[in-house]
């Protein structure tokens, strides 16, 4: 295992800057389709109606591509954010 060159290091930005969190909001649109085929798959293994199959990697994919979008638009504030919405909503499931 070879060490990076110093360089390569410097590029890596740090955690909590803008350029880490739209590298981390690129990677889960990246990574959106393999989840979508992932859940499908999972879905349909554990005996799951094709339709079904689809709703859940449908649902799977929307909350990744939320993530994705929530991390883009406020960066370090997503994780609070999200914690909200999570409440809001599970207040509107009990109505």
């Amino acid at each position: 295992m070879t060490v990076p060159e110093k360089s390569e290091l410097e590029k890596r930005p740090e955690k909590g800057s803008p350029e880490y969190y739209r590298r981390m909001a690129r990677l889960l649109l990246i990574l959106s389709p393999a989840m979508f085929i992932m859940c499908y798959a999972l879905a349909a293994i554990q005996g799951a109606e094709p339709r079904h199959s689809l709703l859940i990697s449908a649902v799977g994919t929307a909350g990744c591509l939320g993530a994705a979008l929530l991390i883009y638009l406020r960066g370090a504030k997503a994780g609070s954010d999200a914690v909200w919405i999570r409440l809001i909503l599970a207040a509107l499931a009990r109505k």
